[in-house]
Order: structure tokens, then C-alpha cells, then sequence
């Protein structure tokens, strides 16, 4: 393992910013964890593309341009022309003591850490053994509250923060964070350095260093222990995901531990990511639901209805609404919509409605749909049109049970 430190005391600044800026510059940002010697690859996986298309394969290598080998892997698909890979993997989330939040989002979980000259290193169930420079976290959480998220959500430029449990209540500290082992957290608070139980300890917060992506293609890696991470994917090879993320690190992910891949692209918009440009809701009878990002409207998990005997489907994104509701979304250069729609699971063969696309405020689509139908796949050419409604109808029943999924909603641009 490649174990890289940076020693402040070589450094004539009490300022951590300073200090990782320049640790930037000189390319000491570097993640490593011990290379596998094993050559599988991610193995037997579902691939999506963004044209709505999907295969099997399996994937035993990826280049630094993205062009994947394996077995059943069509001539010249390239990773970038995928939405997500999905492995027959599971997420089984293991205990951890500690939450480590990367500069560019994500998670990963840990069972021990030690921090000491501007390095972090964690056990993780998945990867193992992780080193990387401090000036790539955001935050390290032992016990999360409103008070530590709101640090988070606004770190400082200048300094380190410890958020600590006190009798009264936390208290954030400033300074700079010199070292965390199993029993003391170590900062240099005005001048003076100091230590503080780590049983006190709730997290902290690295000074933020405005810190740009990597450019290429964002993607999201779902490991088995529940660990999320978050970068430009750099090839894999010899069992290894290359990962490369904010800040300059790269961080090496072993591919027989990958869940799901999901990857960014400036060709395809779920709906669910947007923001609509008019809402409008108006129930009946029924409870007033607001519709929900890749939830069901009832704020669960998407699973459509497959029919009377079919199990349901559940699926990672789209938008869930109740009669009536409409939405409209800004289509920018977009030229086809595509989703698969349904009743949701939730209510148990309840539901009547009908589901509607308009746009401009032409009807492109208009379908009756029952909680006993199967799902429904729309495709549609949106090219040229600026607005694309989504809209709910209520059916028989009036809106009882009208808990409508447009599963999977996406702008995509195919020419």
C-alpha cells in the first residue's frame, strides 16, 4: 500500500486551506488501498443505456476511454453509453462506527480511522484498508444531529471545525485538526494544541477548500456495504475500478464488491432531477399528497404493479403522483420522453386514473390505467417541443387509490 503523508510542520502556515491548496498543487492528493491480485472483473451485470436499450454481460475490463471487454458485450459499447450497470450483488449494510463524507459527495462507511499529518486512513467492510488526504473529506460523523449537519452545510474557508457533546448540549471548536486515533481527537486551537476524548467527539468538518469535479461523466458506485462513491470512472483492470474524484484523488474500488453503477450524462435528464416550471394539485376525496422525487406518491419506494399474479417492479427513479396533479418541465434540446407508468404497489389493487403527456398543450399521449394492469412503456418524439406536461386524471373511483408512477422519467437526446 502507497501511504502518503504531508507534514505540517515543513509548512509555515497555521491556515489548513493554505496548507491543502498547496498539497493540491504539488499532486500529493492521492487515494490508494492495496492492490487486488484477483483479475475478475465486475462479473454478470444488467446494463442500461441512455437510448432506453438494455443487455446482459459480463464486464472483465473497462480502458481510460471507456470501452469495455467481457463476454456478450456489443462491438464498441462504451461505458458512457450506459445509464447504470446493475450487479446480482445485494447491499448488506454492516455496523460501522463512522460515516466518512468525501469533498464530492457520497459516503463511506468505516469501522476504525486514524488521521495524523494531513492524512485519513479508515477500515472499510468492502475495500478494505482507504488512505487518503484529509483536503478530499468534507466531514467525518461519529453521531449526526441538526447541529452537525448544519456544519456541514456550511463549512468554513479558514479553519478545521469539531463539533463536540458537552453538558449542555455541542460545541464547535475551530482550529486545525492535527491527528484522531482510537481515544483522542488532537487541534491546534489558538496557537495551542489540544486533545479532546473521542467519545465526546460527534464529527468534524474540514475547512473547505473549493474544490472543482474531475471533468468526464459523473458516476455514482454502490458498494455491498452501503458505501456510496463518487467520480469520473479511469478504467478498470486486474479487479480494480479506477475513480476519479474531487480534489485529484483517485480512489481504487474493488469490482467484485460493485452493487451498481450509475453514470451522469448530459444526454439523458430524469424528470425526478429537475425542477418543474408550474405544479398543480387538486384532490378529491383522497388526502393531498405532493408529489415525490423517486418515491411513490405515498413516500415509499417506486414499485409498479405487473399485474394480477406478477411480482411488483421496483425501480431506482421517477416521479409519483395522485390525481389530479400536473406537472411541466422546461425541455431543452431534448428530443424524445421516455418512462414506464403504472399504478403503484402501495395500494394494495386499488386505482383507476388517466395518465396524459401534453406538449406544448397538445396531447401526445393519454392512457386509462388500472392498479391490475401491467406496466406501461411511452416513448415519445419530443423534438422541437419547449414543455412537457405530466398529468393525472382521476378515473371511476374518483382519486381514491390514483397513486400514478411515471417510472423512470427522462428527457433523452438519441440523434
Amino acid at each position: 500500500m502507497i501511504d502518503l503523508h504531508i507534514n505540517a510542520r515543513y509548512f509555515n502556515t497555521e491556515n489548513p486551506a493554505n496548507l491543502r491548496r498547496f498539497s493540491l498543487i504539488v499532486a500529493l492528493a492521492i487515494l490508494c488501498v492495496p492492490i487486488s491480485l484477483s483479475a475478475q472483473g465486475i462479473g454478470e451485470a444488467s446494463v442500461q443505456l441512455i437510448d432506453g436499450n438494455s443487455f446482459t454481460c459480463e464486464i472483465d475490463s473497462i480502458d481510460e476511454q471507456g470501452n469495455v471487454t467481457g463476454q456478450n458485450i456489443p462491438e464498441g459499447f462504451n461505458i458512457t453509453q450506459a445509464v447504470s450497470v446493475q450487479t446480482k450483488r445485494t447491499v448488506s449494510k454492516s455496523p460501522s462506527q463512522v460515516t466518512v463524507y468525501p469533498v464530492g459527495g457520497g459516503e463511506i462507511y468505516a469501522t476504525q480511522l486514524n488521521v495524523r499529518e494531513e492524512s485519513l486512513t479508515c477500515t472499510n467492510s468492502a475495500n478494505g484498508t482507504i488512505a487518503l488526504p484529509l483536503q478530499s473529506i468534507r466531514a467525518v460523523v461519529w453521531s449526526s444531529s441538526d447541529g452537525v449537519k448544519s456544519t456541514i452545510g456550511s463549512p468554513s474557508k479558514d479553519n478545521d471545525q469539531i463539533v463536540v457533546q458537552v453538558a449542555d448540549g455541542e460545541r464547535t471548536v475551530g482550529g486545525i485538526l492535527e491527528s484522531v486515533d482510537k481515544e483522542f481527537l488532537r487541534v491546534n486551537f489558538k496557537n495551542e494544541s489540544r486533545k479532546i476524548g473521542l467519545a465526546k467527539v460527534k464529527a468534524f468538518v474540514v475547512a473547505d477548500l473549493d474544490l472543482k469535479p474531475p471533468a468526464g461523466s459523473m458516476a455514482t458506485i454502490q458498494l455491498v456495504d452501503g458505501s456510496r462513491c463518487i467520480g469520473v470512472i479511469a478504467g478498470m483492470a486486474d479487479g480494480e475500478l479506477n475513480l476519479n474524484a474531487t480534489g485529484g484523488a483517485t480512489l481504487k474500488i474493488k469490482a467484485d464488491k460493485i452493487v451498481q453503477v450509475a453514470i451522469v450524462s448530459d444526454r439523458l435528464a430524469y424528470l425526478s432531477d429537475l425542477e418543474p416550471t408550474s405544479v398543480d394539485e387538486k384532490s378529491v376525496f383522497a388526502i393531498q399528497l405532493p408529489w415525490r422525487r423517486d418515491k411513490s406518491a405515498g413516500n415509499n419506494p417506486i414499485r409498479l404493479n405487473s399485474g394480477q399474479l406478477g411480482k411488483p417492479v421496483e425501480l431506482r427513479k421517477g416521479i409519483g403522483m395522485q390525481s389530479f396533479s400536473q406537472l411541466s418541465f422546461v425541455n431543452n434540446e431534448f428530443d424524445r420522453f421516455r418512462s414506464v407508468v403504472g399504478i403503484d404497489a402501495e395500494t394494495a389493487g386499488r386505482g383507476d386514473c388517466q395518465m396524459v403527456v401534453r406538449g406544448d398543450g397538445i396531447e401526445l399521449w393519454s392512457k386509462r390505467v388500472k392498479a391490475t394492469d401491467q406496466p406501461i412503456q411511452v416513448d415519445l418524439d419530443i423534438a422541437g417541443i419547449k414543455q412537457i406536461s405530466l398529468i393525472v386524471y382521476p378515473g371511476e373511483d374518483f382519486d381514491l387509490g390514483d397513486h400514478a408512477d411515471w417510472g423512470e422519467a427522462r428527457f433523452l437526446k438519441t440523434r
